[in-house]
């Protein structure tokens, strides 16, 4: 990610602002959902002071996982930090998952979050290295240094289609639009089917 020629045009800013925030959870980690949500729940409280700040979670996976068992990881980790969530504000009702405006909230903070693996092959730009890994930011700092502009989100457009073998995904868009969902954005697989990792969530 850090190198020109990766499609994010803002990927390589945090490697020198001390922005960047890493952690790793072992394949060995009996609970990873919830190894991954005390993970972000750090970040959180990092962002209150760093608002742009960026957290990578690395985690190891036993076996040989496929792009199918990714999904299911990346849905079982959204699952857990909805339910902590709901745990932390029960008086509170969030929108619908289905709806443009929902955020997957935790420690009061909007996040998004990029779920990559080295299991995409066609998708290069979500495997960014030998591990499951989740690259989690504040929602609204894609709203800051023009990350959500028109142009920037067009540039990376185009630099996508040079970089992966398939056509950016469908699922891709902007926060807001009726059109577009944010849960969808979340993870991508190597072809232009939505995979929603808010199936299955359960109160």
């Amino acid at each position: 990610m850090n190198t020109h020629e990766f499609p994010c045009v803002f990927s390589m800013l945090p490697f020198s602002t001390s922005e960047l925030f890493f952690g790793a959870i072992p394949g060995s980690d009996g609970d990873v959902e919830s190894a991954v949500v005390a993970s972000l729940r750090e970040l959180t409280g990092i962002i209150q002071d760093l608002p742009d700040a960026i957290g990578v979670v690395f985690v190891d996976q036993p076996g040989e996982p496929s792009l199918e068992d990714d999904l299911a990881l990346a849905r079982s980790i959204v699952r857990a930090v909805m339910r902590q969530n709901a745990l932390d504000h029960p008086d509170r009702v969030f929108p619908d998952p289905k709806d443009s405006d929902w955020e997957l909230w935790l420690g009061g903070v909007g996040l998004f979050l990029n779920f990559s693996s080295p299991r995409h092959k066609a998708r290069r730009s979500r495997n960014v290295g030998s591990r499951f890994t989740v690259i989690a930011q504040a929602r609204e700092s894609f709203d800051r240094q023009g990350r959500a502009a028109p142009r920037a989100r067009e540039s990376i457009r185009k630099r996508l289609a040079g970089y992966d073998d398939v056509e950016a995904h469908p699922a891709l868009g902007s926060y807001g639009d009726p059109d577009s969902r944010e849960a969808l954005q979340f993870f991508l697989g190597d072809g232009t089917e939505a995979m929603d990792v808010t199936e299955g969530e359960q109160s």
